[in-house]
């Protein structure tokens, strides 16, 4: 049986739900946008939809982007910067797998300075430990 991509919202990526995870003590919010390939329509959309959970006062404040499989386009950094820098909950620290390193680059530049540690990891096992450490420096 072949799978339907034809619009994307067949996709599992698309369908796999973020979630809080609790882990070695504390909590970590995962942003699930991987498998979603070069969707960026649903990217945005997917984002735009949980927004409003790893926002509110109550979720954690380390939060984790999945980008594996997916193509991250200016339009996508923007959305996850205006998530996280202009959303008015502070975090404290924000993690990415899954990206290369152009937009890692780009990425990090957006934003630095804005009171949370960014951090990059090509797996969330490091991603997890990372942002239950206490240390702030990025990885």
């Amino acid at each position: 049986m072949m799978l339907d991509i034809t619009d994307g919202k067949n996709l599992p990526g698309y369908k796999k739900k973020s979630f809080v995870l609790h882990y070695n003590g504390g909590e970590i919010w995962f942003e699930h946008l991987d498998g979603i390939y070069g969707y960026e329509n649903l990217v945005l959309e997917k984002l735009a939809n949980d927004t409003h959970e790893f926002l509110r006062p109550s979720s954690t404040s380390f939060i984790c982007f999945v980008f594996d499989e997916t193509t991250v386009t200016n339009a996508i950094i923007n959305a996850v910067e205006n998530s996280v820098c202009k959303s008015g909950k502070q975090f404290l620290k924000v993690a990415f797998t899954g990206i290369d390193r152009r937009n890692a680059n780009k990425i990090k530049k957006r934003l630095s300075g804005n009171g949370f540690a960014v951090g990059f990891s090509d797996g969330l096992e490091y991603a997890k430990e990372w942002l239950l450490s206490c240390e702030y420096d990025n990885y």
